[in-house]
């Protein structure tokens, strides 16, 4: 019982994706303490130590972590070679807050983008940042056109409140967002701790299954397409049909043909939903990767992802009838 308990709570604090956004909220706070130059650079390294450990560790990269690198070394870099020319005085907090607006409206409007460069890195996306994104695009949108409107009227306002305006705001947006986030978790938690659903597609052709080697750094082979996605069966179907429109031009149905629970690395318990897409020819496919015959996956010919062994035998089995189907 206490080992579930204390596996719970290592869940809920995985599943806090805002807490991406404290290298941010130090920094933004700490340039009112310190030197500019030098809290951004504390800023930029304390980012990236998080970052590191996200990925190695954790095995995920946290969206807002990514996001508050980029932006703090992008003001660091500015500031160490070109002083003030590009970010001046008083500036560093709006430039900070539009590029974090900006990454989170490309993210909330095309979030392939994001699972693309993640899928590349060979990293299993376990979090949706959807709903903090929205709460980030919505409130520093209004914000920033505010800030906008008052200096085209050339507004006189009191030290004070240039102050609130332009530093308090924006780093109230981020903790707001950070405490929805964690009452969210914890909401939910005392009804469900709810699966994050992931979606796997197996392209097969000719009795054969198309494989990817995803990371760079490794020789290990999995499916090439891999999605992550909060809601129920249904929602999935359609996303999968949808995805497998994306990479084939072509109005094929993917399959579902296996539903399995299991466990990530960073202790969330994800509902693994696997897909067979029946291709006619293998060129009908838009994908880097090779077609492998069943048999030399079996005979331990190359090294696969753990996924793939669980859901080979299926794989073959369903890639067997659709290769009669067509014949």
């Amino acid at each position: 019982m206490k080992e579930n308990k204390q596996n719970m709570g290592m869940n809920l604090r995985n599943k806090i994706v805002s807490i991406g956004l404290l290298p941010i909220i130090i920094t933004l706070i700490g340039l009112h303490f310190f030197p500019n130059t030098e809290m951004l650079g504390v800023g930029l390294l304390l980012s990236l130590i998080m970052l590191t450990y996200n990925i190695i560790r954790m095995k995920d990269l946290n969206f807002f972590l990514l996001l508050g690198t980029l932006g703090i070394g992008t003001c660091f870099v500015l500031r160490l070679f070109w002083g003030y020319k590009y970010v001046p005085l008083n500036t560093i907090t709006p430039t900070v807050e539009f590029s974090l607006m900006a990454f989170a409206f490309i993210y909330h409007t095309a979030p392939e983008l994001y699972k693309d460069i993640v899928s590349k890195l060979g990293i299993r996306i376990c979090f949706s940042y959807k709903f903090e994104t929205k709460i980030i695009i919505v409130l520093s949108s209004v914000h920033l056109i505010i800030l906008y409107i008052i200096k085209t009227l050339n507004h006189d306002w009191s030290p004070e409140g240039r102050f609130f305006m332009i530093n308090v705001i924006p780093v109230s947006i981020y903790i707001i967002c950070l405490i929805i986030n964690t009452l969210g978790i914890h909401f939910v938690a005392k009804i469900d701790l709810s699966k994050q659903n992931i979606i796997r597609i197996a392209p097969v052709c000719n009795g054969k299954l198309l494989l990817s080697n995803k990371n760079m750094s490794s020789q290990v082979w999995d499916l090439p397409i891999e999605r992550n996605l909060e809601g129920t069966v249904e929602d999935c179907i359609k996303y999968a049909t949808k995805t497998a429109k994306r990479f084939t031009g072509k109005n094929i149905q993917p399959r579902l043909i296996l539903q399995y629970s299991e466990e990530c690395s960073c202790g969330i318990c994800n509902n693994i939903l696997l897909f067979i897409l029946p291709l006619k020819a293998e060129s009908d496919i838009r994908l880097e990767g090779k077609f492998f015959k069943f048999e030399d996956m079996e005979n331990g010919q190359h090294q696969l992802n753990k996924s793939i062994k669980k859901e080979l035998e299926h794989l073959k089995d369903a890639a067997s009838l659709w290769k009669e189907f067509y014949l």
